[in-house]
Protein backbone atom coordinates (compact mmCIF):
# COMPACT_ATOMS: atom_id res chain seq x y z
CA UNK A 1 0.00 0.00 0.00
CA UNK A 2 1.03 3.02 -0.85
CA UNK A 3 0.97 6.29 1.18
CA UNK A 4 1.77 10.32 1.08
CA UNK A 5 2.18 12.85 3.93
CA UNK A 6 1.22 15.92 3.94
CA UNK A 7 2.75 17.75 6.71
CA UNK A 8 4.09 20.65 8.52
CA UNK A 9 7.98 22.10 8.56
CA UNK A 10 8.19 21.22 12.55
CA UNK A 11 11.54 20.36 14.02
CA UNK A 12 10.81 20.09 17.57
CA UNK A 13 8.08 16.73 17.10
CA UNK A 14 7.71 15.43 13.96
CA UNK A 15 11.23 14.51 13.20
CA UNK A 16 10.58 11.70 16.43
CA UNK A 17 6.92 11.06 14.96
CA UNK A 18 8.19 9.93 11.09
CA UNK A 19 11.28 8.50 12.46
CA UNK A 20 8.97 6.04 14.28
CA UNK A 21 6.03 5.72 11.30
CA UNK A 22 8.82 4.97 8.58
CA UNK A 23 10.45 2.24 10.26
CA UNK A 24 7.19 0.40 11.54
CA UNK A 25 4.84 0.86 9.12
CA UNK A 26 4.38 -2.07 6.30
CA UNK A 27 3.98 0.56 3.75
CA UNK A 28 5.55 2.00 0.97
CA UNK A 29 6.05 5.55 1.49
CA UNK A 30 5.71 7.45 -1.71
CA UNK A 31 6.73 10.62 -0.44
CA UNK A 32 6.38 13.55 2.37
CA UNK A 33 5.44 16.71 1.62
CA UNK A 34 6.00 19.83 4.18
CA UNK A 35 3.62 22.81 3.21
CA UNK A 36 4.37 26.11 3.54
CA UNK A 37 1.93 27.72 6.33
CA UNK A 38 0.41 30.76 4.04
CA UNK A 39 -0.78 32.96 7.78
CA UNK A 40 2.80 31.94 9.41
CA UNK A 41 3.14 35.84 10.07
CA UNK A 42 -0.25 35.86 11.53
CA UNK A 43 0.65 32.99 13.63
CA UNK A 44 3.90 34.61 15.10
CA UNK A 45 1.87 37.69 15.97
CA UNK A 46 -1.10 35.52 17.42
CA UNK A 47 1.36 33.68 19.70
CA UNK A 48 3.42 36.46 20.96
CA UNK A 49 -0.01 37.95 22.42
CA UNK A 50 -0.79 35.29 24.12
CA UNK A 51 2.30 33.71 25.44
CA UNK A 52 4.15 37.05 26.01
CA UNK A 53 7.13 38.63 25.67
CA UNK A 54 9.45 35.85 27.80
CA UNK A 55 7.96 32.55 26.63
CA UNK A 56 7.39 33.66 22.92
CA UNK A 57 11.25 34.97 23.17
CA UNK A 58 12.20 31.81 24.46
CA UNK A 59 10.18 30.07 21.73
CA UNK A 60 12.26 31.74 19.35
CA UNK A 61 15.42 31.04 20.64
CA UNK A 62 14.59 27.33 20.70
CA UNK A 63 13.80 27.32 16.96
CA UNK A 64 17.18 29.45 16.30
CA UNK A 65 19.13 26.82 18.02
CA UNK A 66 17.68 24.07 16.40
CA UNK A 67 18.37 25.72 13.32
CA UNK A 68 21.77 26.33 14.16
CA UNK A 69 22.57 23.42 15.54
CA UNK A 70 21.89 21.88 12.07
CA UNK A 71 23.80 23.95 10.40
CA UNK A 72 26.70 22.66 12.21
CA UNK A 73 26.18 18.63 11.96
CA UNK A 74 25.49 19.09 8.29
CA UNK A 75 29.12 18.84 7.31
CA UNK A 76 30.13 16.22 10.47
CA UNK A 77 27.39 14.37 11.41
CA UNK A 78 24.04 15.00 8.98
CA UNK A 79 22.46 11.76 10.13
CA UNK A 80 22.02 13.50 13.45
CA UNK A 81 20.30 16.55 11.83
CA UNK A 82 16.86 17.15 13.58
CA UNK A 83 14.31 18.29 10.40
CA UNK A 84 12.01 16.31 8.40
CA UNK A 85 14.02 16.57 4.89
CA UNK A 86 17.28 14.64 7.20
CA UNK A 87 14.57 11.81 8.26
CA UNK A 88 13.65 11.46 4.46
CA UNK A 89 17.19 11.22 3.37
CA UNK A 90 17.60 8.67 5.89
CA UNK A 91 14.65 6.43 4.82
CA UNK A 92 15.15 7.03 1.08
CA UNK A 93 11.70 8.63 1.17
CA UNK A 94 11.16 11.35 -1.46
CA UNK A 95 10.98 14.88 0.18
CA UNK A 96 8.84 17.59 -1.35
CA UNK A 97 8.72 21.61 0.01
CA UNK A 98 4.92 22.80 -1.34
CA UNK A 99 3.74 26.54 -1.50
CA UNK A 100 0.18 25.49 -2.44
CA UNK A 101 -1.29 22.00 -1.68
CA UNK A 102 -4.61 22.29 -3.76
CA UNK A 103 -2.84 23.44 -7.05
CA UNK A 104 -3.12 20.96 -10.13
CA UNK A 105 1.07 20.88 -10.31
CA UNK A 106 0.99 18.95 -7.04
CA UNK A 107 -1.79 17.26 -7.94
CA UNK A 108 -0.50 16.09 -10.67
CA UNK A 109 2.84 14.32 -8.31
CA UNK A 110 0.36 12.44 -6.31
CA UNK A 111 -1.87 11.00 -9.33
CA UNK A 112 1.76 9.81 -10.92
CA UNK A 113 2.51 7.79 -7.49
CA UNK A 114 -0.32 6.22 -7.51
CA UNK A 115 -1.27 6.71 -3.85
CA UNK A 116 -3.45 5.04 -1.91
CA UNK A 117 -4.05 6.88 1.17
CA UNK A 118 -2.77 10.76 1.68
CA UNK A 119 -2.27 11.28 5.45
CA UNK A 120 -1.94 14.80 7.22
CA UNK A 121 -0.56 15.37 10.00
CA UNK A 122 -0.51 19.34 11.00
CA UNK A 123 -0.56 20.22 7.45
CA UNK A 124 -1.05 24.24 7.34
CA UNK A 125 -3.74 24.53 4.85
CA UNK A 126 -6.92 22.59 3.89
CA UNK A 127 -7.22 20.03 1.71
CA UNK A 128 -10.00 20.56 -0.85
CA UNK A 129 -11.89 17.65 -2.85
CA UNK A 130 -10.03 17.16 -5.52
CA UNK A 131 -7.13 16.14 -3.42
CA UNK A 132 -9.28 14.08 -0.61
CA UNK A 133 -10.12 12.47 -4.24
CA UNK A 134 -6.75 11.08 -5.70
CA UNK A 135 -6.25 8.11 -3.46
CA UNK A 136 -7.32 5.21 -4.02
CA UNK A 137 -8.60 4.08 -0.13
CA UNK A 138 -8.25 7.03 2.03
CA UNK A 139 -7.61 10.62 2.78
CA UNK A 140 -6.76 10.33 6.74
CA UNK A 141 -5.38 13.10 9.40
CA UNK A 142 -4.39 12.66 12.95
CA UNK A 143 -5.42 14.93 15.37
CA UNK A 144 -4.44 15.49 18.71
CA UNK A 145 -7.45 15.13 20.88
CA UNK A 146 -10.50 12.94 21.01
CA UNK A 147 -13.28 13.56 18.48
CA UNK A 148 -15.58 15.08 17.92
CA UNK A 149 -14.05 17.10 21.52
CA UNK A 150 -11.92 19.43 20.70
CA UNK A 151 -11.94 20.21 17.18
CA UNK A 152 -9.60 22.93 16.21
CA UNK A 153 -6.35 24.54 17.08
CA UNK A 154 -4.35 23.45 20.19
CA UNK A 155 -6.15 20.64 21.53
CA UNK A 156 -3.60 20.04 23.70
CA UNK A 157 -3.58 23.25 25.25
CA UNK A 158 -7.29 23.39 25.70
CA UNK A 159 -7.45 20.06 27.71
CA UNK A 160 -4.89 21.43 30.01
CA UNK A 161 -6.51 25.09 30.81
CA UNK A 162 -9.89 22.92 31.06
CA UNK A 163 -8.80 21.02 33.65
CA UNK A 164 -9.25 17.75 31.69
CA UNK A 165 -8.23 14.35 32.46
CA UNK A 166 -7.63 12.31 29.53
CA UNK A 167 -7.28 13.80 26.04
CA UNK A 168 -5.30 11.67 23.26
CA UNK A 169 -5.23 10.96 19.10
CA UNK A 170 -8.03 10.26 16.64
CA UNK A 171 -6.90 9.20 13.51
CA UNK A 172 -9.97 10.10 11.03
CA UNK A 173 -11.39 10.52 7.45
CA UNK A 174 -10.52 13.97 6.02
CA UNK A 175 -13.29 15.83 4.60
CA UNK A 176 -13.42 19.64 3.89
CA UNK A 177 -14.73 20.23 6.44
CA UNK A 178 -12.06 20.56 9.69
CA UNK A 179 -11.75 17.92 11.66
CA UNK A 180 -14.61 15.93 10.23
CA UNK A 181 -15.24 12.37 8.92
CA UNK A 182 -15.19 9.25 10.83
CA UNK A 183 -12.56 7.75 13.29
CA UNK A 184 -10.51 4.74 12.16
CA UNK A 185 -8.61 4.25 15.28
CA UNK A 186 -8.84 6.54 18.60
CA UNK A 187 -6.13 6.18 21.29
CA UNK A 188 -6.75 8.18 25.09
CA UNK A 189 -4.20 9.30 27.06
CA UNK A 190 -3.87 9.93 30.46
CA UNK A 191 -2.91 13.47 31.90
CA UNK A 192 -0.42 13.53 34.05
CA UNK A 193 -0.87 16.14 37.66
CA UNK A 194 2.79 17.22 36.52
CA UNK A 195 2.26 17.42 32.64
CA UNK A 196 3.46 20.75 30.76
CA UNK A 197 1.85 21.48 27.24
CA UNK A 198 5.63 20.40 25.70
CA UNK A 199 5.48 17.16 27.98
CA UNK A 200 1.86 16.18 26.72
CA UNK A 201 2.83 16.97 23.19
CA UNK A 202 5.28 15.14 23.10
CA UNK A 203 4.07 12.12 24.30
CA UNK A 204 0.80 12.32 21.94
CA UNK A 205 2.85 13.17 18.94
CA UNK A 206 5.91 11.07 19.51
CA UNK A 207 4.48 8.03 21.17
CA UNK A 208 0.92 7.87 20.96
CA UNK A 209 0.55 9.41 17.83
CA UNK A 210 2.44 7.37 15.48
CA UNK A 211 0.99 4.06 17.22
CA UNK A 212 -2.76 5.38 16.31
CA UNK A 213 -1.42 5.71 12.80
CA UNK A 214 0.41 2.88 12.09
CA UNK A 215 -2.67 0.91 13.42
CA UNK A 216 -5.32 2.99 11.47
CA UNK A 217 -3.21 2.09 8.15
CA UNK A 218 -3.27 -1.66 8.99
CA UNK A 219 -7.13 -1.11 9.05
CA UNK A 220 -6.94 0.32 5.77
CA UNK A 221 -4.64 -2.22 4.42
CA UNK A 222 -6.43 -5.28 5.38
CA UNK A 223 -9.51 -3.72 4.97
CA UNK A 224 -11.04 -3.01 8.03
CA UNK A 225 -13.82 -0.66 7.32
CA UNK A 226 -15.33 -0.53 11.18
CA UNK A 227 -15.32 3.33 12.03
CA UNK A 228 -16.49 5.39 14.84
CA UNK A 229 -19.30 7.84 14.21
CA UNK A 230 -17.78 11.68 14.35
CA UNK A 231 -20.91 13.55 14.67
CA UNK A 232 -20.32 16.82 12.72
CA UNK A 233 -23.05 18.50 15.56
CA UNK A 234 -21.48 16.99 18.48
CA UNK A 235 -18.31 17.74 20.74
CA UNK A 236 -16.65 20.46 20.79
CA UNK A 237 -14.29 23.00 18.88
CA UNK A 238 -11.70 25.34 19.97
CA UNK A 239 -9.87 28.12 18.06
CA UNK A 240 -6.38 29.95 18.52
CA UNK A 241 -5.63 30.81 22.57
CA UNK A 242 -5.44 34.28 23.40
CA UNK A 243 -3.79 35.92 26.39
CA UNK A 244 -6.95 35.78 28.54
CA UNK A 245 -7.30 31.66 28.08
CA UNK A 246 -3.05 31.73 29.23
CA UNK A 247 -3.99 32.97 32.39
CA UNK A 248 -6.43 30.43 32.60
CA UNK A 249 -4.44 27.57 31.88
CA UNK A 250 -1.85 29.39 34.10
CA UNK A 251 -4.57 29.61 37.07
CA UNK A 252 -4.87 25.58 36.92
CA UNK A 253 -1.28 25.73 38.26
CA UNK A 254 0.33 24.11 34.77
CA UNK A 255 3.04 25.05 32.42
CA UNK A 256 3.97 25.48 29.00
CA UNK A 257 7.42 23.62 29.04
Amino acid sequence: MRVFFLTTDDRVFLPDFYTRVFRESNCIISGLAAVKDPNFYRFLKRSYSFLGFFQFAAEIMSQVWLRLKNLILTPIAPDRKQDLRSVCRKFSVPFYAIDKVNTESFRAILWKEQIDVIVSVACPQILRQKILAIPAKAAINVHYGLLPHYRGQYPSFWVLANGEERTGVSVHHMVEQVDGGDILVQIEEKIKPEDTFYSLVWRLKTTIGPRALIEALDKIKTGDRTVIKNNPDAGSYYSFPNKNDMAAFRARGRRWR
